[in-house]
């Protein structure tokens, strides 16, 4: 998919292929496995809610849609 082409929704099947992208993942220190277990048992939760409610699509909020990921912004 173009980069220029802004998504709308996401499929709730994206959240698995998030969480096996997150769990094939190195190890790179005690603090940065901490919080890549938390977002994997996040992610998961969520995923598994989702299904419990029947969910397949989630459309994205217009500002989330555009924006270009804070953790690549500089602080200074």
């Amino acid at each position: 998919m173009p980069e220029e082409k802004q998504r709308k929704s996401m499929r709730t099947s994206e959240l698995d292929k998030m969480i096996n992208k997150l769990q094939s993942l190195e190890r790179v220190d005690g603090t940065s496995e901490y919080y890549k277990n938390n977002a994997i048992a996040y992610l998961s939760d969520l995923a598994n809610h989702l299904d419990r409610i029947g969910v397949k699509t989630i459309k994205m909020r217009p500002e989330a849609a555009t924006s270009s990921g804070a953790h690549n912004k500089k602080l200074n």
